[in-house]
C-alpha cells in the first residue's frame, strides 16, 4: 500500500519537478526540500549510498566525493540507464545518457575532475545523475556532499576543512532540509562533526536521521544506541536506522547489491542479542529507503505551497528591482533624447520653485524666518533675504536727529567755518557726515550677494542630483562642474555691478522730488511751535509723509521729540548750534532716498544675475556643454550596473522558469 502510494504518477511528477526546480534554483537563495547525506570521510558513506541506490560509485583511497552529486533514483519498466550533467547546463542537449551503468563511477569522476580539477580540491558546483532501474522501489532523490576532512592532503588547499564545513552549512541550514548523517556504529553519535554543525540550525534535531554505518562492527547497547536512549546515543525526531556496508573484500568480489541485501538480514538474524528486540524499521537498507522516500513525500507536500508563495513574492520583487535599473542606453539617439528629457525636468523643477509653485515633495515647514540652508522653495528665500537685506540696510544708518548726533554736526560746521554763512553750510559739509554713514553699507550688500550664491549653488547642485547623480555618475560629475562655472560666473557679474552701483551712490545725487517732499515734511512738523503744541501728531505726520514703515523713519518719528525740544536745552544758542536741524534733516532726507535706491538696486542685481540669468538658462547652459559624442562617453553604462542587470535577470528568468513548473503540480 505504502509502495503505491510513494510510487504514484502524482508523487514521482512531483519529485521529478521539485529536481528540476532545485537544479534552475541552485545559484539562488531559494531552498526547495532536499536530504543532503553528510558524515567525516571514510565513515561509510558512499558505500551507504550505493546500497541505496544499486549503483557503483567513485571510491578512492582518500577524498571521493569533491563536489555535490545530486542522485535522483528513478523507477522504469523500460531499459535501464542514466542521465548525468554537470551544473549550470540549461539545455537538454547537455545531457550525457549512460547505456552501461557499470561506467557510471567513472564519468561520475570524469565531471569532478572537470569541475574540481585532477586533485584533491572541492567545489561547490553539483552533478546532476538520474538512474533509471527496474528494482528501484520508491523515487528518491538525495544530495551527496564531500566528507569532512581535517587535515589537508597534498595538493589540497590549506582550508580545506574550512571550505567544505562552509558548503556543508549552505545546504543544511534552510528549514527545508533533511539531514541523513553516516556515523559508524561504533562512534558516539553527539561527537559526529556533522551533527554538531546541523544542532547549530536544527538544535531540536526535528529534521535529522542517523544511517548507522559498519554495523557490524558495533558496541554492547548497539539497540538503545539505535532507539536513541543509550550511551552516546542522540534522541532524533526522524531516527535511526542501521545498515551494512560492504567490506574491502566483497567490493573487490563484486558482490552484488542484492545479494548484500540478503547478507543484511542474514546479519542481524545472527546477532539477535544485540538486536533481536529492535524493531524491523531500525534495522537494514530497504527499511532506511522506506523512511527516507516517506521523508521526503511529507517534506515536499508540507513545504511545497509556502515554497511557491516565495517564489511569486521574489519574482514580484526581482522584477520591481529590474524595472527601476535605467535602460542601457546604445546609440547617440538614444542618449540625447534621455539627456534632453533629464534637461527638461530639470528646467521644470526649477521654474516651478522659482516662481513659488511649490508641490507636496518640497520642503514647506518652517517656523520662523531661519530657513534651513537646503529648503529648496528658491521664491520664499530670496523674498526673505532681502527683507533682511531691507532692514539691516536701515539699522546701518545713525539716528541723525539725536542731540547726541546734533554734537557732530555741530563739529562739522565749526570746522568749515569761514567758507560758508550760518544758514547756508557748505555742502562738503553733507557729504562728510553721508560718507561717514556710507562705508557701513558696503558689508550688508555683499553679504546679500554671498548668501545669495550659496543659497543658488547648493540648492541648483542638490536639485540636479535628484535627477541625474543617481544614474549617470559620470554625466553628472561634468555637468556638476559646469553649474559651478555659471554660479561663479553669475557672482563675478553680480559683484561688478554692486561694486559699481556702491560708487555711484558714493556721490550725493538725486534728482527725486521724494527728497525735497520728505524735507519739507521735517521742516514743518520740526517747526518748534507745533511741536510743543503736539509732538504726537507730529510724528504721525512724519510717518505717513515716509509712505511706508521702515526702520530709518522710525527713528525719524522718535527722535522728533528730540528735535522739537533743542531750544530748550542748555546749550550756548549759537549760529552752528541753530543751523544743525537744517543739515540733520536734509541728511536723513538723503539717506532715506539712497537706503530705496539701495535696497532696490542690489536686490534686483542678485535676482537678475543669480535666477533670471543663471538658474533659470542653467538648462540652456548644461544643453551646450556636452555633445551627442561625448553624451555616449557620459552616459554608458557602469560595469556595474550592468553585471546587476545581468544577474537580475538571470535570477529572475530562474524564479519565473521554477514558479511556472511548480504551478503546474500545486
Amino acid at each position: 500500500m505504502l509502495a503505491n502510494e510513494l510510487n504514484t504518477d502524482e508523487s514521482r511528477n512531483l519529485l521529478s519537478a521539485i529536481d528540476r526546480m532545485r537544479e534552475i534554483l541552485h545559484n539562488e537563495k531559494i531552498r526547495l526540500p532536499e536530504i543532503v547525506v553528510v558524515g567525516d570521510q571514510s565513515v561509510g558513506k558512499s558505500s551507504v549510498l550505493e546500497a541505496i541506490s544499486g549503483i557503483q560509485l567513485p571510491r578512492a583511497q582518500n577524498i571521493c566525493t569533491r563536489c555535490p552529486l545530486e542522485l535522483r533514483m528513478k523507477s522504469t519498466n523500460d531499459r535501464e540507464y542514466a542521465v548525468i550533467r554537470k551544473s549550470n547546463s540549461n539545455s537538454e542537449t547537455s545531457d550525457e545518457e549512460i547505456n552501461d551503468l557499470n561506467r557510471i563511477a567513472f564519468e561520475v569522476t570524469r565531471l569532478t575532475n572537470e569541475i574540481a580539477g585532477d586533485g584533491t580540491n572541492v567545489s561547490s558546483n553539483p552533478i546532476y545523475l538520474t538512474v533509471y532501474k527496474r528494482d528501484i522501489i520508491y523515487d528518491l532523490t538525495l544530495i551527496d556532499l564531500p566528507g569532512i576532512t581535517r587535515n589537508p592532503l597534498p595538493g589540497q588547499a590549506d582550508d580545506i576543512h574550512t571550505q567544505i564545513l562552509t558548503l556543508i552549512n549552505k545546504y543544511i541550514e534552510p528549514s527545508t532540509a533533511i539531514v541523513l548523517h553516516v556515523i559508524p556504529s561504533s562512534v558516539d553519535f553527539t561527537t559526529s562533526e556533522s551533527v554538531k554543525l546541523a544542532k547549530v540550525f536544527d538544535p531540536e534535531c526535528e529534521r535529522q536521521l542517523v544511517a548507522v554505518s559498519k554495523i557490524d562492527k558495533y558496541d554492547k547497547g548497539i539497540a538503545e544506541k539505535l532507539l536513541g536512549e543509550g550511551t552516546g546515543s542522540m534522541k532524533l525526531q526522524l531516527g535511526c536506522v542501521a545498515v551494512l556496508n560492504r567490506t574491502p573484500e566483497e567490493i573487490e568480489s563484486n558482490i552484488s547489491f542484492e545479494e548484500m541485501k540478503e547478507r543484511e538480514k542474514q546479519f542481524f538474524l545472527r546477532h539477535k542479542s544485540a538486536f533481536g528486540h529492535l524493531p524491523d524499521e531500525y534495522k537494514g537498507v530497504d527499511q532506511l529507503i522506506k523512511k527516507l522516500a516517506i521523508i521526503q513525500q511529507d517534506r515536499i507536500r508540507s513545504t511545497f505551497p509556502e515554497i511557491i508563495e516565495e517564489l511569486r513574492e521574489q519574482t514580484r520583487t526581482k522584477q520591481q528591482e529590474l524595472r527601476a535599473i535605467p535602460v542601457a542606453l546604445a546609440s547617440e539617439h538614444d542618449c540625447w533624447t534621455k539627456f534632453q528629457s533629464m534637461i527638461n525636468e530639470l528646467r521644470e523643477n526649477i521654474q516651478t520653485k522659482v516662481n513659488g509653485n511649490y508641490d507636496f515633495q518640497t520642503k514647506t515647514t518652517t517656523t520662523d524666518s531661519s530657513v534651513p540652508l537646503l529648503d529648496d522653495r528658491i521664491a520664499l528665500h530670496i523674498y526673505k533675504f532681502q527683507q533682511q537685506f531691507q532692514q539691516e540696510i536701515a539699522e546701518k544708518f545713525s539716528n541723525v536727529l539725536t542731540s547726541e548726533y546734533k554734537k557732530h554736526v555741530i563739529k562739522a560746521i565749526e570746522d568749515a567755518a569761514g567758507v560758508s554763512l550760518p544758514n547756508f553750510p557748505s555742502f562738503q559739509i553733507i557729504e562728510q557726515l553721508y560718507r561717514r554713514e556710507f562705508v557701513n553699507l558696503n558689508g550688508i550688500c555683499y553679504s546679500l550677494l554671498k548668501k545669495t550664491c550659496d543659497y543658488i549653488r547648493d540648492n541648483l547642485t542638490k536639485i540636479f542630483r535628484q535627477i541625474f547623480d543617481k544614474d549617470y555618475p559620470r554625466l553628472s560629475q561634468h555637468l556638476k562642474e559646469v553649474i559651478i562655472q555659471e554660479v561663479d560666473a553669475a557672482e563675478k557679474r553680480a559683484t561688478e555691478r554692486i561694486e559699481e552701483i556702491l560708487n555711484m551712490e558714493y556721490r550725493l545725487f538725486t534728482l527725486s522730488n521724494e527728497y525735497m517732499s520728505i524735507l519739507d515734511e521735517l521742516t514743518r512738523t520740526g517747526n518748534e511751535t507745533t511741536l510743543t503744541k503736539d509732538i504726537k501728531t507730529a510724528s504721525k505726520t512724519t510717518t505717513t509723509a515716509a509712505a511706508a514703515y521702515n526702520p530709518l523713519m522710525e527713528k525719524i518719528s522718535l527722535s522728533l521729540s528730540v528735535l522739537a525740544g533743542i531750544k530748550n536745552t542748555n546749550e550756548i544758542d549759537t549760529n552752528e548750534a541753530r543751523a544743525a536741524p537744517t543739515i540733520q534733516m536734509a541728511l536723513i532726507s538723503y539717506c532715506q532716498i539712497v537706503q530705496k535706491r539701495l535696497v532696490d538696486h542690489i536686490a534686483q542685481v542678485c535676482y537678475y544675475q543669480f535666477l533670471t540669468r543663471c538658474a533659470l538658462v542653467i538648462d540652456q547652459k548644461l544643453t551646450l556643454a556636452v555633445t551627442p559624442i561625448d553624451l555616449v562617453r557620459f552616459m554608458k553604462e557602469p560595469y556595474e550596473r550592468t553585471n546587476r542587470r545581468e544577474k537580475l535577470a538571470r535570477t529572475l528568468k530562474a524564479y519565473e522558469e521554477a514558479l511556472q513548473l511548480g504551478q503546474e503540480y500545486m
